[in-house]
């Protein structure tokens, strides 16, 4: 349908948008007003990167289901850019920490690895990354489900039932905050397949707008009176499963309506493009700064425009480097 196509077809504009404002959550820049609001909601944008990652995770098994090479590829683009970062991170940031020998191997370990997050180690770079390397792992076990079922909408259900009982073993748990990523990631994949729940566009739309009406009402009334849900029961984020696709397809529908001037989004793409390393990096930033305790919102200003350009300047590093290595990898195994 064509809102598949729209979201495919603008997916780094929307990356963009998505890390700009992640990176806008982080900051401690307040303006005022809706502003200030947009911010609040920030960690959203991590919800739109992994709706897309289960699209883009679901073609790409679709194209080739082989899990030597599907990992292979997964990884060649994960760890590059996530690895020198979290190394460097380690060398400048643990003698700072204090911590015991028994805690410094539990982190280093659960770092490299990526499963600290998941196993309560101390001192983990980040969740982000821990989540999308499991998400990754299981991503061929959703294809199976989705792809190989003569009844794909049950096993839609299945999937998300699974997902959701899964969030109910995390309440009070700081792993509610990745494990109720869970299911946008499965409506992502969903997504990807295409499946067709009607082809009715106009309840298709209100779908979209009734499901993200409802999400961001419980965000709202959560917010106000109910704060005690927001992180114990994941009310911050488990709407967003609701909220995300609907966000998605409207921004692709806006960039589809500007298509005759798209070069000028070009900007937007480039940031687009390099999320993931202007990520990383903004992880460190953040608690560099807060650490210095840098309140300025100039100065937040400068170091979040330097977290883009240095994030941009990275992902190409990672981009070409990766292509070297390849191609020794080729070359010795020809």
């Amino acid at each position: 349908m064509e809102h598949q196509a729209w979201v495919s077809r603008y997916r780094n504009e929307l990356k963009g948008l998505a890390i700009l404002w992640v990176v806008f959550f982080h900051s401690n820049l307040v303006l005022g007003g809706s502003l200030d609001f947009m911010r609040q909601l920030g960690y959203g944008g991590v919800d739109i990167f992994f709706f897309l990652m289960g699209i883009g995770l679901y073609r790409s098994l679709q194209k080739s289901d082989d899990l030597r090479g599907y990992a292979s590829r997964r990884l060649w683009r994960v760890l590059p850019a996530y690895l020198p970062v979290l190394v460097i991170w380690m060398a400048v940031m643990y003698p700072t920490y204090g911590l015991s020998t028994v805690q410094a191997i539990r982190g280093v370990a659960g770092n490299l690895t990526m499963t600290g997050y998941w196993l309560g180690t101390p001192k983990v770079y980040n969740w982000f990354a821990n989540a999308q390397f499991l998400f990754i792992f299981l991503a061929p076990l959703c294809y199976a489900v989705l792809a190989k079922s003569r009844q794909p909408l049950k096993g839609l259900v299945l999937l998300l039932s699974i997902a959701f009982g899964i969030g109910l073993t995390c309440i009070g748990l700081d792993q509610m905050m990745g494990v109720s990523r869970l299911p946008i990631f499965v409506l992502g994949m969903a997504f990807g397949m295409e499946l067709p729940v009607s082809g009715k566009k106009g309840l298709v739309r209100l779908g979209y707008l009734s499901a993200f009406g409802i999400g961001l009402a419980a965000v709202l009334l959560c917010l106000n009176r109910y704060q005690e849900l927001l992180n114990t029961y994941g009310m911050y984020w488990i709407p967003f499963a609701l909220m995300t696709p609907g966000l998605c397809v409207f921004l692709s529908w806006l960039f589809h309506k500007a298509e005759k001037i798209r070069w000028l989004f070009a900007p937007l793409r480039v940031i687009g493009a390099a999320s993931f390393e202007i990520y990383l990096l903004n992880i460190w930033m953040v608690e560099l700064a807060k650490k210095n305790g840098i309140t300025d919102a100039g100065l937040w200003a400068l170091l979040c425009a330097g977290n883009l350009l240095v994030g941009i300047g990275y992902h190409l590093l990672v981009e070409r480097g990766t292509k070297v290595l390849q191609a020794l990898k080729r070359a010795k195994s020809a």
